[in-house]
């Protein structure tokens, strides 16, 4: 009521009197659990006391703020989940994608510390990894942007490889194999005085580092570079470590490359990782669309649609844990075993589209016959992978799927009204060449059309020998 007179603004009245303030009505404002989300304050320029109607005010005006703020909050915190969520399984797409064409391991590990960077708006991301024998941290790969680059010479680490235990930080997350967030290069004792200057030298002002992990003990870790930006938040930790768990298991798939010399176990690696692809790429790509979808309905106020689509990227997600676990066991698709080939190729499509603005449309021509099982599991892949591709890229509001049977064989016909692309001879890109593959694998024909602003259509022939 008083500032000049009352013992609580002791510490402060010399800063609020000088600016004519004289009176501080200040109101907590509480959660739902009764924790402090902040407070409500009210100055005057003369000693006074609230009366008890103006108290009253003061508390249903506090108690409307709580409700804002924490709804705001849980918006925020439903938003960001989903961010993760959705940048978790972008990565695992893409590194699906470089997977399955069996490229040199340092492509792999490279687009994973790219996409770290991407996603976190990092100066550079680095891998050192641990040399047990001696002690040291050796660099595995580095990007600058989302580019493959020489680490600086100058780099402590490089200068001297045994440097990194000269930073309690790092010690830290080896020991708890916990990630350690340096939010302030110039006041955080955890940070080296080489590696300090260092950082201030290329304007660093903050880092992560992230451990990375093999049979559960901490081989290395992944520092992020950042300068000027907000703090470190928990959901982008958790991001970047997923991401370094997919590094990790490129060197370790690299390594097992080493260890076998025979062209056929390179082989069938290579027709698992494409299996694997084609079964699990269309699932993800259903639950990326259905997290945006969420998402945006979040950001509108629909919560009720905003439910459904996080049930149906749930089920998705499910959907392809089990696909996961079975592909290790048979590699045969479940949808497979549950329906015909007609129903599960609907099936598939009809889950990963639910509640998007993508409309599909069925046709069924001719009398249904049994396929063999090679020819259904490859044309529900490359039916699959074309409605993934139409997902990802194609901008389109429809997609048409026709099986068609006549004497001469079997058709099946994948249309969708999008952006469309130029097609070229040798069909370019993993998704295009492995359908190639498939249908060749099967003794058909594939034609691919395709136009800017014209859609594309997807046409798979097979002789009447394939019933």
């Amino acid at each position: 009521s008083d500032i000049a007179n009352d013992p609580l603004w002791t510490n402060y009245r010399d800063v609020a009197l000088p600016r004519g303030l004289r009176a501080c009505w200040s109101s907590p404002i509480l959660s739902s659990n009764g924790n402090v989300l902040g407070t409500f304050a009210i100055y005057y320029r003369e000693p006074r006391t609230p009366t008890p109607q103006q108290l009253e005010i003061i508390e249903q005006i506090t108690h409307l703020a709580s409700i804002a703020i924490e709804r705001k909050r849980a918006e925020n915190a439903v938003r960001a989940s989903g961010q993760v969520a959705r940048g978790q399984v972008e990565a695992l797409v893409q590194s699906l994608d470089i997977l399955a064409t069996a490229p040199p391991p340092e492509k792999f590990i490279g687009q994973m510390l790219g996409t770290i960077g991407r996603l976190l708006n990092a100066e550079s991301v680095i891998l050192w990894l641990l040399d047990e024998a001696t002690d040291s941290v050796i660099v595995r790969a580095s990007v600058q942007g989302a580019n493959l680059a020489m680490v600086e010479p100058e780099h402590p680490f490089v200068k001297d490889p045994l440097s990194w235990k000269d930073n309690p930080g790092l010690q830290e997350m080896f020991f708890t194999g916990v990630p350690v967030a340096i939010e302030d290069i110039d006041g955080d004792p955890r940070v080296s005085s080489a590696l300090r200057e260092f950082f201030r030298s290329k304007g660093t002002k903050k880092f992560l580092t992230i451990p990375t992990l093999v049979g559960g003990q901490v081989n290395g870790f992944i520092g992020i570079r950042h300068g000027d930006r907000s703090p470190y938040r928990p959901e982008e930790i958790e991001l970047a470590q997923a991401l370094a768990h997919q590094a990790m298991f490129a060197i370790q798939l690299n390594d097992f490359a080493k260890q076998s010399e025979q062209a056929a176990v390179l082989e069938e690696r290579n027709r698992m990782a494409r299996d694997i692809h084609d079964t699990l790429a269309q699932g993800l790509t259903g639950v990326i669309v259905q997290l945006q979808a969420a998402e945006d309905a979040t950001s509108k106020g629909y919560k009720k649609d905003a439910r459904n689509h996080l049930q149906s990227a749930q089920a998705l997600a499910r959907h392809g844990l089990n696909e996961a676990r079975r592909s290790v066991r048979a590699l045969r698709p479940q949808a497979l075993e549950d329906a015909t080939f007609w129903e599960a190729l609907k099936g598939l499509i009809k889950s990963a589209t639910v509640g998007t603005h993508l409309q599909t449309d069925f046709q069924l021509r001719g009398e249904l016959r049994e396929l063999p099982p090679l020819t259904q599991e490859n044309l529900l892949h490359i039916g699959q992978e074309a409605l993934t591709n139409t997902l990802k890229y194609a901008q389109a509001t429809r997609f048409e799927t026709r099986l068609s049977f006549n004497a001469k064989g079997v058709r099946l016909d994948l249309r969708d009204n999008g952006v469309g692309f130029k097609v070229n001879n040798g069909h370019s890109g993993f998704g295009l060449s492995g359908m190639q593959e498939r249908v060749e694998q099967i003794g058909g024909r594939l034609t691919i059309a395709s136009a800017r602003g014209k859609g594309t259509k997807i046409v798979v022939v097979l002789p009447c020998e394939q019933r």
